[in-house]
């Protein structure tokens, strides 16, 4: 049986050419790739290589022996990659969303409800991206703005979020009991540049706006309370009693941004994870 080294070697002399340059990537001396295409061809009982002054070419058979060197090597290496990738889920729970919100109640509660395993969240703009990813495995769990009907997936709604605007009491639209996003036109806005599916709401209803774009919650938050621009705040997270004095946050009429999320995961998971949504539903009461 050729050893993997050897396999190797092989494969590589048929993609680069040359002894001088496999040695040079594959940081290896040209004599012990000489000894090894040699070993290949006492292993295999054949002549692979035509041999001349300081270098050798396959022949017919070494061509074929270089072409299944290839395969065995790439199945090699995804052997490999599958083995670590499949170790990694089993240590891992991975789950994408399509808002912030939810995954601030969702990364501590699956961390006290998976001890043993590092909760990776995942931040998505579209739905396409996350439902792709939990039917190919990469997400245990994905948090969507509708239920999946069918499909072999199992959905449960635990969060419904409604945004509103931060306005300086002087502000023109500071009276208003509610208003819409178009009403902002024109308008310079303070904005998270990691938000999910808002922004690209905002941008579509509020065409004419500038949005302030910032990376850092923190930054944005010591922007918001030291400047008059307005800025968005959400019911999930911002309690009235801890916005500024000096400003009034107006609730957002539009549908699209007053909505509810949906947990969802494969349906033959559905009882493995009993658990998460029961506890879903009980921080849902808590709201």
């Amino acid at each position: 049986m050729l050893e993997t080294y050897i396999i190797e070697q092989l494969a590589a002399l048929a993609e680069y050419g040359t002894l001088s340059k496999v040695s040079e990537v594959l940081h290896i001396s040209q004599p012990a790739i000489s000894r090894s295409m040699q070993k290949a061809e006492d292993e295999l009982g054949v002549s692979l290589f035509v041999r001349g002054k300081n270098r050798i070419a396959f022949n017919e058979l070494g061509e074929l022996a270089a072409r299944h060197a290839r395969i065995v090597l790439s199945a090699h290496n995804e052997m490999i990659r599958a083995v670590r990738e499949a170790d990694r889920r089993r240590r891992t729970f991975s789950y994408g969303a399509i808002a912030p919100a939810p995954m601030w109640t969702l990364t501590p509660l699956l961390s006290q409800l998976f001890p043993g395993q590092t909760v990776s969240a995942d931040l998505q703009e579209t739905e396409e991206s996350l439902v792709e990813g939990l039917n190919e495995g990469n997400y245990n769990l994905i948090v969507l703005l509708r239920p999946l009907a069918g499909g072999g997936c199992y959905s449960r709604p635990f969060m419904r979020e409604k945004l509103s605007i931060l306005l300086p009491r002087t502000h023109r639209l500071a009276g208003r009991k509610s208003i819409y996003l178009a009403d902002l036109s024109g308008e310079k806005l303070l904005i998270h540049n990691k938000i999910g599916f808002w922004y690209s709401i905002c941008q579509k209803k509020i065409p004419q706006a500038i949005f302030l774009e910032q990376s850092e919650l923190s930054t944005l938050r010591e922007i918001v309370n030291s400047s008059d621009l307005p800025s968005f705040v959400t019911n999930i997270s911002d309690n009235p009693a801890d916005l500024p004095q000096n400003k009034v946050a107006v609730p957002i009429l539009d549908s699209e941004v007053n909505v509810t999320f949906y947990c969802v995961c494969l349906a033959d998971r559905r009882r493995e994870y009993a658990a998460i949504f029961s506890a879903l539903e009980d921080a849902a009461q808590r709201m």
